[in-house]
């Protein structure tokens, strides 16, 4: 009898511990883990386009992304920073808080720009001395036309979609039409070819420079300066003489060294409004 009732509680025991015991818990179930050997491994969540909530220390693989921009990290709440940029060390680690101008193909008909942009993670343009922050990206969508997109930042700090198709900018980017090529004075980002009014799947040309630089030193009878982020460069009048039109009186206004001629009289300004001429003659 006592050997009885002692089976029935170890069965009833063995069944109640079956009956709880559903789930693994990695955390504390298990040591040293070997997935080497699985079949398929996906330890990241996947899909096109980035969560809008996220956690610090949640991982994203962006699906539709360019290879090698495709993996993300949570570094700050709600905020993702693009993970597999190349580098080490300080410069790395600045890359990583910064976002990217990456174009993405989000559908047939839109195309999406720089979505990591955000106020924790900008995508930073500079012009000269002049520096643009962009805290969003933005979106252009295509209702007709064949050819190319261009997707640059003017020099007047606007994200720009220049075009010779049927596209408008639906958020964060201003669209221009009548555009065959990069204008000289913008930072070029990428190309997008478009076919009968869709969006090439694979139609995206990354045109961004991963670094760039342009000196202009000034040199004998010439200076420069920064304006609005563009490189002035100017003849230095006091080393130059200046060329200007034929004064009709002596006292015309003119700057000291300044000269003019004509078929009959070379003119100088010798002091301020003060003009001297000499007759031309030839020999």
């Amino acid at each position: 009898m006592f050997r009885f009732k002692q089976t029935l509680l170890l069965i009833g025991a063995a069944g109640a511990l079956n009956a709880q015991i559903t789930q693994l818990d990695l955390h504390f179930q298990s040591r040293d883990v070997d997935f080497s050997t699985a079949n398929s491994t996906t330890p990241f969540k996947a899909g096109t386009s980035l969560p809008s909530v996220c956690s610090v220390g949640q991982m994203f693989f962006l699906l539709n992304a360019p290879a090698g921009a495709n993996l993300y990290g949570c570094t700050a709440l709600n905020g993702w920073t693009l993970e597999s940029s190349s580098g080490s060390g300080s410069g790395a680690s600045m890359a990583s808080q910064l976002g990217d101008f990456a174009v993405v193909r989000s559908s047939a008909t839109v195309l999406t720009i720089g979505a990591n942009c955000s106020v924790t993670t900008p995508c930073i343009v500079r012009f000269g001395s002049l520096v643009y922050s962009f805290a969003s990206g933005g979106s252009v969508s295509i209702s007709a036309g064949t050819g190319l997109a261009y997707v640059y930042v003017s020099s007047a700090g606007a994200l720009t979609v220049g075009h010779n198709l049927t596209a408008n900018c639906t958020a964060g980017c201003t669209a221009q039409s009548a555009v065959t090529s990069f204008p000289t004075d913008a930072i070029p980002l990428f190309t997008w070819s478009a076919t009968s009014g869709t969006w090439d799947a694979a139609g995206g040309v990354d045109q961004r420079a991963l670094l760039s630089s342009k000196s202009i030193v000034a040199s004998t009878g010439l200076t420069s300066a920064e304006s609005s982020g563009k490189t002035v460069v100017t003849v230095d009048a006091t080393i130059v003489s200046l060329r200007t039109s034929v004064p009709p009186t002596s006292s015309t206004a003119c700057a000291a060294g300044v000269w003019a001629t004509d078929s009959s009289y070379y003119y100088l300004c010798v002091s301020l409004n003060s003009w001297r001429r000499a007759a031309l003659a030839t020999w």
